[in-house]
This record gives structure tokens, sequence and C-alpha cells, in this order.
């Protein structure tokens, strides 16, 4: 689920919300400079370290250690800054245009699709925060004295976004939340005030419709052992490619994270370039 919204509006404090009461073991991934932990007695949640760098590689690593401790439940506040912050994609792209590349995005849109295949493949459940750009204008109030109002211009992240997420929502002054995306009749265009465990409760109904789906654990496991073949390794990325698996959040023995897809491609290649 993304929730965008205006300073104020109230986006982390409903992703924390919503998160807690569908999740059991919930953790949160600060880029705000440690701002969800103003929470941490309203909501039980565990603080994941704040990030100051944004890049892609810093999400996927951040996802990865989630994963590997359990966290059934994410939330990332904001996804914003792994676009336009330090480090992020839009930066990255200029660094790569000014190192002579062909074009910027060329070299960097590969990681940012890594990025959202281990964002979109986490093992659980994920609510990310996202800013709105941001307009102002001015206004007479009820005394005819001129006030500035602020304007949401929409999300800042990249353009179609909104297609990778179950849910999207745009949080209003005051504190109500409007759902633009939804799988269901029941949450499409749903308008709620101060959205908490009620409003959850109709996110769960829908997570529970459908078939149950088969763990990854497995697969996982057999990734990280040593010795497999090439055509061991081919066997194993069909099996993950059925399972739609590729993006999951994997940590490493060195402690960086990738994802499973690119961790089985990468040993592929090596045993490739051995054998010539």
């Amino acid at each position: 689920m993304a929730l965008d919204g205006p300073p104020g509006s109230g986006t982390l404090y409903t992703a924390l919300a919503l998160a807690t009461a569908i999740g059991k073991k919930v953790a949160a991934i600060d880029t705000q400079r440690g701002k969800a932990s103003v929470y941490a007695d309203t909501f039980p949640f565990d603080m994941c370290p704040p990030l100051s760098y944004f890049s892609p590689e810093t999400l996927i690593t951040a996802l990865a250690h989630c994963a590997d401790q359990g966290y059934d439940t994410v939330v990332i506040s904001t996804l914003s800054q792994f676009w336009n912050g330090p480090g992020g994609v839009r930066e990255k792209a200029v660094r790569a245009g000014k190192r002579g590349a062909t074009s910027g995005w060329n070299e960097v849109r590969p990681l940012e699709w890594r990025m959202l295949d281990a964002l979109m493949g986490y093992p659980g459940h994920v609510f990310v925060t996202v800013r709105d750009r941001l307009d102002y204008v001015s206004e007479p109030d009820e005394y005819g004295n001129q006030r500035r109002r602020v304007i949401a211009l929409g999300p800042s992240w990249r353009d179609g976004l909104e297609y990778e997420f179950d849910i999207v929502a745009t949080m209003h002054h005051p504190h109500t939340l409007v759902v633009t995306k939804a799988p269901t009749a029941d949450l499409a265009g749903a308008v709620e005030p101060e959205p908490g465990a009620a409003f959850a409760a109709r996110i769960k109904a829908y997570l529970d419709q459908g078939a149950p789906i088969e763990p990854v654990d497995d697969l996982v496991t057999e990734a990280l052992l040593p010795g497999l073949t090439f055509e061991e390794l081919g066997d194993l990325m069909n099996r993950v490619r059925l399972r739609q698996a590729e993006g999951y959040p994997l940590l490493l023995p060195d402690n960086t994270g990738t994802t499973l897809g690119a961790y089985i491609t990468q040993r592929g290649n090596e045993l490739r370039a051995a054998d010539r």
C-alpha cells in the first residue's frame, strides 16, 4: 500500500496505524532522521537504523535485513527519498550521464527495477509513504486577509509506479484517507477519516481472499547451497520465476542485500565465465 499526501496530512501515522493493525511483527525503515520513533509509544514496531543515503542498494539491503529477521510487515517512510534524495535514482542517473554514458537512465534503470523487485517481492506486507510535489496559492480568509494554502500536485516518485501497488491512497487534511486505487469494490474510492483498526480490518479481509501463497524459504535455502552446477541453477531459476520470487530480498553472508533472482543469475554468470 502507498500513501501520499502534503505535510501534516498524517501519512506516516496512518501507515503505522494500518501496518501494526495488520502485522504481528512490524519494522519501520526511516528516511526522515528518525521521525518514526516519535510514534514508538503509540504503535508496536521496531525501528531500523535511520538512513541518510538513499541508493537503491541501500533499500534492497534494508529489506533483506527485515526479511532475514522475520518481519511480516514493513513501513518505509518515505519512498520518495529513494527517487530524488541523496544517492537516489535521479541523482545516480545524473552522475552516470556526467561520466559520459550515452544515457544515464539506461545505466540506472536496471538498478531501479531491482529495487522495485525487492520491494514488491518482500515476503510480507509493505506500506510506503510518498511525499507530494507542492505548490502554494494565496486566498482570502473569512476576514479578507490573504492566507497561503498548500496544494498537492501529486506524488513525488517515478511515473506509473501506482501500478505496482495493490492499494494507493492520498491523505487530505484533516487526516482523511481517500483511496485512488484498490482491488475490491469495498476499498475502491473509500473515504476514511482518521483511518485505523476498522479500515485495516477491511484491508485484511481482502488479504485473506484466494489461495495461500507457497513460502519461498525452500528456494532460498537451495540457492545458498554451495557447489550448484549451471544446469541446477537454471532449473532453480525456472522454479523461482514460476513462484514469481525473483525479487525476494536476500541477505548474503557478507551482510549485503540482493534479490534472489539477481543472486542466482550472478552465480550462473560466474560459472559460465569460469568455463571459458
